[in-house]
C-alpha cells in the first residue's frame, strides 16, 4: 500500500503551526515576566506589612501592660524584651517576625540643651575645642533667635544676603538635614561631596530631635553622661560591662542611679520600636517612634502667615447638617514617626537597647 503524500503535509503543517505558538507563548512570557515579578512584589509587600503592623500593634500591647503594671517602662530588663513571646503573637507560615527596641530618650533633648552642653557633645563627637564651640555657636543662632552669633556669617543677616536669600527658622532642628543649610555648621560636620561625615553620625548617635524632659539614665552611652556633666567615675560604674556581678539590672529612679533628678530620669519617654518581616528572600521593615502622656514632641514648625479671609473662614467653621458625632479613640500611645519599606535598610544611627 502506496503512502498518502497528504497525511505526511498535514504533520508537517501541525508540527510548525505548533513551533510558531510555543514560540510566541514563549515570547509572551518573556515580556510579561517584569509585570507578574512586580505583582508578586506587590502581594508578599501587602501582606508582609499587615504582618509588621499587627506585630507592632502586639508589641505596644504587651509594653502598655508592663506600663500599667509597673507604672512606666525603664528598660527590656523589665522584662518586655521579647513581646512578640509574651503576647502569643504567632507569625503566618514561613514568616519570620524580629522586633528591637531603642531608646530615643536616652539621648540628650537637642530643643532644651544649652550651648555648652551642645558643644561639648561636639567636642566628643570628634571635633576640637575650638571648632565645636564654633559649630554650636553656629546651631544656636540658626535656632534661638535672640542669640548673637560670634561670628558674622551665622548672623541670621548673613542668610538674607545669599545667593538665594532665606531666614532663619528661629527654632531648634526638625531635621539633621538643616545641617547642610547652616554657615560653618556644614563644613564641619559634611565631607567633601556633601555627605554627613563621621563627626555627623556619632553627633546624631547622642541627640535627639524630639522634646523630653530627662534623658534615660538607663539607656545613656557613656559620652551622653559625661556630656551632661555627669563625672567620669560615676559614668563608668553606670555604664559597666554585661555580666558584671556589681551591674545592675536597671534603675527605677535617677537618684539610685546618683545622677542628678531634673537633667536626668529612669523612665523612657520616646521608645522606637523595629520590627522585620522576612518571608523567602521578601524582607519589610517598619520602624515606630512612639510616646506617651505627651512626654515627648517634636518641635512645632514655624507658623505661616494665613490670608485675613482664610483666617476669618479658619475660625469659624460651619457644621455640616448632619455631620456625625466624633468618637475619640482613647489608644495609650501616640505614634511621632513611623517609617516602612519593603527595601532593606541601613542599620539605624542608635544601637538597639537589650
Amino acid at each position: 500500500m502506496r503512502a498518502n503524500p497528504n497525511r505526511a503535509s498535514v504533520i508537517v503543517v501541525v508540527l510548525v503551526t505548533v513551533g510558531f505558538a510555543a514560540l510566541l507563548l514563549a515570547r509572551m512570557l518573556q515580556s510579561s515576566a517584569p509585570d507578574v515579578l512586580i505583582a508578586m512584589r506587590a502581594a508578599d509587600r501587602d501582606r508582609l506589612q499587615a504582618d509588621a503592623y499587627a506585630a507592632l500593634e502586639t508589641t505596644l500591647a504587651v509594653l502598655q501592660v508592663y506600663r500599667e503594671a509597673d507604672g512606666g517602662l525603664f528598660a527590656p530588663a523589665q522584662g518586655w524584651g521579647d513581646p512578640l513571646t509574651q503576647g502569643d503573637f504567632v507569625p503566618r507560615s514561613g514568616v519570620e517576625v524580629g522586633v528591637t527596641f531603642a531608646d530615643e530618650s536616652g539621648k540628650l533633648s537637642l530643643p532644651g540643651m544649652s550651648q555648652e552642653t551642645l558643644s561639648k557633645i561636639l567636642e566628643q563627637s570628634g571635633l576640637d575645642r575650638s571648632a565645636a564651640g564654633r559649630v554650636a555657636d553656629a546651631m544656636f543662632a540658626w535656632m534661638h533667635p535672640g542669640h548673637r552669633p560670634a561670628e558674622m556669617t551665622t548672623d541670621a543677616r548673613a542668610y538674607e544676603r545669599a545667593d538665594i536669600p532665606f531666614t532663619t527658622p528661629g527654632r531648634p532642628l526638625r531635621s539633621f538635614a538643616e545641617l547642610a543649610q547652616i554657615a560653618v555648621a556644614c563644613d564641619f560636620l559634611h565631607d567633601e561631596s556633601g555627605e554627613p561625615n563621621r563627626v555627623q553620625e556619632e553627633f546624631r548617635r547622642q541627640v535627639s530631635l524630639y522634646q523630653f524632659a530627662a534623658t534615660n539614665v538607663n539607656a545613656a552611652p557613656r559620652d551622653v553622661l559625661l556630656a551632661a556633666g555627669v563625672d567620669a567615675a560615676l559614668a563608668d560604674r553606670l555604664k559597666r560591662a554585661p555580666g558584671d556581678k556589681n551591674q545592675r539590672e536597671y534603675f527605677r529612679s535617677a537618684q539610685a542611679a546618683g545622677v542628678t533628678a531634673g537633667s536626668f530620669g529612669a523612665q523612657i519617654q520616646a521608645l522606637r520600636i523595629n520590627i522585620t518581616v522576612r518571608k523567602g528572600a521578601a524582607q519589610f521593615r517598619l520602624s515606630a517612634l512612639v510616646t506617651w502622656e505627651g512626654l515627648a514632641s517634636l518641635p512645632a514648625p514655624v507658623p505661616v502667615p494665613l490670608a485675613k479671609t482664610a483666617v476669618r473662614a479658619a475660625a469659624s467653621p460651619e457644621p455640616a447638617a448632619n455631620e456625625p458625632e466624633r468618637v475619640r479613640l482613647e489608644y495609650p500611645f501616640t505614634i511621632l514617626e513611623l517609617i516602612d519599606t519593603a527595601l532593606p535598610v541601613p542599620e539605624a544611627n542608635h544601637a538597639p537597647i537589650t
